[in-house]
């Protein structure tokens, strides 16, 4: 056995998958077994991994003497969003993957988010942050997103009632003013968008 054979990728390991298969990785990787480990251009593959949906972030590191180790992290469904007929999953980044075309193949306990300008990227960045700062007894009592523009996000939520969120600025202030009102208040249609001053009213 020559040493550039001994010191040759034979394996792959991959950790961190949990929605995506062992095998889906290594596709995307398409790690050159056989290929000397020192030649192997790691950028490259942690480019092609990272280029999937489903990967936030992704490792990748030579593991002497023969094995080339992929770790990634997945995204992890925050919303999910309707878009030309299908589903999508979106994270805390606004970021969306893992499509569908059946909403019940994605988290069912999740609001759905409607956005204006054909998802318009900096528009779901700005819901992603307004969805993650809603504590969990709250995230469960919305039924959906929607936001027409950068400072139009409205909450609705079971009963038919309504937040007016405004920007995403401030939002766990927001959040913990709206949790009171809530509490407090019968009140049909409420508007946080300005914490300090919020406002709600019964519809008639």
């Amino acid at each position: 056995m020559t040493v550039s054979s001994y010191l040759a990728a034979e394996k792959t390991d991959v950790a961190g998958e949990r929605q995506l298969s062992e095998r889906d990785v290594l596709a995307a990787a398409d790690v050159a077994l056989g290929t000397p480990l020192l030649r192997l251009n790691l950028d490259e593959i942690h480019d092609r991994v990272a280029a999937v949906p489903e990967v936030a972030a992704v490792a990748v590191h030579r593991s002497w003497p023969n094995t080339v180790r992929i770790s990634i992290t997945e995204r992890e469904a925050l919303a999910v969003m309707r878009d030309d007929g299908g589903w999508w999953a979106m994270d805390k980044e606004g970021v969306l993957f893992r499509e569908s075309t059946d909403r019940t193949e994605l988290p069912l306990d999740l609001p759905s988010v409607e956005v204006a300008m054909n998802g318009d990227p900096d528009i779901l960045s700005e819901v992603a942050v307004v969805v993650d700062a809603l504590p969990p007894a709250l995230i469960a009592k919305v039924d959906s997103v929607t936001a027409r523009s950068l400072d139009s996000i409205t909450l609705q939520l079971e009963g038919a009632r309504e937040v007016m969120w405004g920007s995403s600025a401030d939002s766990q202030r927001k959040a913990q003013v709206i949790n009171l009102l809530l509490a407090q208040s019968r009140a049909d249609i409420f508007d946080v968008s300005v914490p300090q001053q919020p406002t709600s009213r019964a519809v008639e």
